[in-house]
C-alpha cells in the first residue's frame, strides 16, 4: 500500500510531537519550584557554612585577607613537627598533618623562624634559628594544589563543581607569588633572618630531608646579617 508525501509527513510530524511532550528537550521552571538544596546553596553564607560563591576571585578576597591571617597565627611551629618527625614520622603526621584523600599526601600548615642558608630563583634554603633541621621554601612559579588544601580554609564539597575548586588553587597560587614572594625577593639574601609561614606535603619521610613549604607569609626581619 503506498502513501501519499503529504500523508507520510503529517503521520512523522505527530510522532515527532508525541515524543517531544515526553521527553522535552528542557524545562522551564518557576523560581518557586527550584529544590530545596538549590536555595541552600544560593543562601549559603562564606563566614559560616562555607563559600557559595563560584568566582574564585571574589571568594579569594575574604579568605586571604580575613581567614588565612588567623590560622597562620595558629599554625604549629615547624620545630615542633620536624622535632617529632626525626623519631615518629608517622606520628608527627598524624599529630600535625592533614589528609585530603585516602592513600593522598599528608599536608602540613606551619610557621617558624629561620635564616637563610642560600637563595636561588626557585628555592630558598634555611636554617632553623636554635636548630640544626634545614627546610626549602619554594619562591618560584607555583603549580597544584597545596596551599588550598594545606590550609583547609574550603572543602570540594562547597563548590558546584571541581572546575571552580580548582580555579581557586590557582588563585591562591599567584597570590603567594605576587604578594608573599616577590615584594621581598630582593631581601632574600644568604644571612638574612625571616619568619615564614607555609604548606607542605608529605608522601613519605624522605620528604622531611629537607620539608619543601610554600609560603603564605615571608617577612625579613633582620637583614644585618646578610650578603650584600
Amino acid at each position: 500500500m503506498k502513501f501519499s508525501k503529504a500523508f507520510r509527513i503529517t503521520v512523522c510530524t505527530l510522532i515527532a510531537c508525541v515524543f517531544l511532550y515526553f521527553f522535552p528537550f528542557f524545562r522551564v521552571r518557576t523560581i518557586g519550584a527550584a529544590s530545596k538544596a538549590e536555595l541552600n546553596l544560593s543562601s549559603t553564607n562564606l563566614s559560616s557554612q562555607g563559600p557559595s560563591l563560584v568566582n574564585a576571585s571574589t571568594l579569594i578576597e575574604t579568605l586571604w585577607v580575613e581567614r588565612l591571617p588567623a590560622l597562620v597565627k595558629s599554625a604549629p611551629n615547624v620545630d615542633e613537627l620536624l622535632t617529632m618527625a626525626k623519631t615518629d614520622a608517622d606520628g608527627a603526621l598524624k599529630k600535625y598533618g592533614r589528609e585530603s584523600r585516602l592513600g593522598g599526601p599528608t599536608f602540613l600548615f606551619v610557621r617558624g623562624h629561620g635564616q637563610i642558608e642560600s637563595v636561588n630563583e626557585e628555592q630558598c634554603r634555611l636554617v632553623l634559628i636554635g636548630q640544626s633541621q634545614r627546610i626549602v621554601l619554594e619562591i618560584g612559579i607555583l603549580f597544584g594544589n597545596t596551599v588550598r588544601d594545606a590550609t583547609g580554609l574550603v572543602k570540594v564539597g562547597d563548590f558546584p563543581n571541581s572546575q571552580d575548586f580548582n580555579n581557586l588553587s590557582t588563585e591562591l597560587n599567584t597570590r603567594c607569588e605576587s604578594r608573599v614572594i616577590e615584594p621581598v625577593r630582593h631581601q632574600l639574601l644568604a644571612g638574612a633572618r625571616v619568619d615564614f609561614a607555609g604548606c607542605g606535603e608529605v608522601r613519605d619521610r624522605d620528604d622531611f630531608s629537607p620539608l619543601k613549604l610554600i609560603p603564605v607569609l615571608l617577612r625579613v626581619v633582620d637583614a644585618q646579617g646578610a650578603e650584600k
